[in-house]
């Protein structure tokens, strides 16, 4: 029995579909059924259901993926733990949201890369629910996410590197810093709705019984900045240090909040995987201040 086919296993319940899998996984369809067809045979048993137009795992099956994935999971903790704490070298799969990959991350990762020529980082960019999710099911090795609204399974951590306070973003000059009124006078440009710092501002709105005039909505921070600076409405945004300093000059910015709401940043992970060292200097690097 081989990792690799304990693999395709746990990555065909995660998926759904052998098609799914074989996506994944890099592989053909073929590779995959004839994978499983060895495991089944190895073990003597039926994993799937082959009776409708596509496999689903049977009872063995599934008592196969749990066993599987302890499996995994013991060897990719041993593998982890035996690799060079210093090793800040090979390819890491990293989930961003939006705002941190147009902000503090590129500044980062080029400190890095200077100093780390072997270190190479695929960058994959989706709001925190969905890079949160494919952190668990293994496309991304982590993700740099908003702080997760539920208790973080046992098997993952949530590591926060930076906090940043939520802001009212109005037309420069507008002449007052009263919510209320801003939100009276304005159109809503609504910035990311589905993510989950969309709650923390709803739920605001809602006890200060502010009842917005949405007009757009847009799920990048430079797009709702930009209409704010031309005047079409207004905005309530998280801003990191760095780009309140850059954004201060062209509109105007009144805390939201009483006291002031904010969202934490951090990196969503496994415990133990093969790359925490590559995390872990990503991390030091986004905590280190920098002029």
């Amino acid at each position: 029995m081989s990792l690799r086919s304990l693999r395709i296993l746990t990555s065909i319940a995660s998926k759904g579909t052998f098609a799914a899998a074989a996506d994944q996984l890099g592989l053909t369809q073929s590779a995959i059924s004839l994978q499983v067809k060895n495991l089944e045979d190895e073990l003597g048993v039926q994993l799937f259901e082959r009776t409708g137009r596509s496999p689903r795992l049977n009872m063995n099956g599934r008592y196969a993926v749990e066993r599987a994935r302890e499996i995994l999971q013991i060897y990719d903790e041993m593998k982890a733990r035996l690799s060079p704490s210093d090793g800040v070298q090979g390819v890491l799969t990293l989930g961003v949201v939006p705002t941190v990959i147009t902000g503090s991350l590129p500044p980062a990762l080029g400190r890095l890369r200077s100093r780390y020529q072997e270190m190479h980082v695929k960058l994959v960019s989706g709001l925190s629910s969905e890079l949160v999710r494919q952190v668990e099911e293994g496309d991304l090795d982590a993700a740099l996410t908003t702080e997760p609204p539920y208790l973080v399974p046992a098997q993952f951590e949530w590591i926060p590197y930076d906090e940043e306070p939520f802001y009212v973003v109005a037309p420069k000059g507008v002449g007052t810093h009263n919510v209320s009124e801003l939100f009276e006078r304005f159109p809503f440009v609504r910035f990311d709705k589905m993510a989950w710092a969309g709650a923390i501002v709803d739920r605001e709105l809602l006890a200060r019984q502010i009842n917005p005039r949405e007009v757009m909505e847009f799920d990048s921070l430079e797009a709702a900045l930009a209409l704010v600076e031309e005047g079409l409405g207004i905005a309530v945004v998280p801003l990191s240090k760095a780009r309140r300093a850059r954004v201060s000059d062209h509109i105007t910015l009144t805390p939201f909040g009483s006291p002031q709401l904010t969202r934490r940043m951090g990196m969503f992970q496994k415990r133990q995987h093969p790359r925490l060292s590559l995390t872990g200097a990503i991390l030091d690097e986004l905590r280190r201040p920098h002029t």
